[in-house]
């Protein structure tokens, strides 16, 4: 499938369960995430308790096939291309982990690359972690209150400000979810990557804002 046929497929697709599934404003924590009274546990999603993003909510290659590929329990998925004119030269890739074509949303066609609703704008991003890999995405405290990361099914789809995925060993593991900007979508949103234990590296990505400051 070409670039703009995916977009239009995987937009119109992921749509529909970000809009349905959460609002911004006022959804609900996804089943499980609420803690009993007195834990002293952080609640699955949040900064200190990031959500994570497993083998299972991604796919990998079938075994033997250059070109399909299957979810970890085996269903038949396609994992998602790059939204970018230019393969490779907008990814963001920091480790084991890739985000396709994330730098490429500064400018252009807004409605190509992501899906508004009353709350805000849902930007399909593809995600690939190498041979399982452990990356945490933080969104920067300074856009907090207006961003948010609509990754790890089986913890709901509701935008958190911090998630961690965990690529299934021995494989590429390929994701699809989005990032989520409040109003009219448009915004300079730093982006903490660490990769396992490690120190974080600060990104600033721009959605439909023009040049970021670094």
């Amino acid at each position: 499938m070409s670039g703009r046929g995916w977009q239009a497929a995987g937009v119109t697709g992921v749509a529909l369960l970000l809009i349905a599934g959460c609002s911004w404003g006022g959804h609900h924590d996804p089943p499980g995430a609420a803690l009993p009274t007195g834990s002293p546990e952080p609640p699955v999603g949040s900064i200190d308790h990031p959500r994570p993003v497993d083998c299972l909510d991604g796919a990998t290659p079938l075994p033997g096939s250059g070109t399909g590929s299957a979810s970890a329990t085996g269903r038949p998925w396609s994992p998602p291309g790059s939204p970018s004119p230019s393969p490779g030269r907008d990814d963001v890739t920091v480790g084991p982990l890739t985000l396709r074509g994330l730098r490429g949303l500064a400018g252009g066609d807004q409605g190509a690359h992501g899906v508004r609703n009353a709350d805000g704008w849902h930007y399909l991003i593809g995600t690939s972690v190498r041979d399982g890999g452990a990356v945490t995405l933080t969104i920067g405290a300074e856009q907090r209150a207006r961003a948010g990361l609509e990754f790890g099914g089986s913890q709901g789809m509701a935008p958190a400000p911090a998630v961690t995925f965990h690529g299934c060993a021995d494989a590429a593991t390929s994701y699809l979810g989005a990032f989520f900007v409040a109003g009219d979508g448009k915004a300079c949103v730093p982006l903490d990557i660490r990769v396992g234990d490690g120190a974080p590296q600060r990104v600033v990505i721009s959605f439909f804002d023009g040049e970021c400051p670094a």
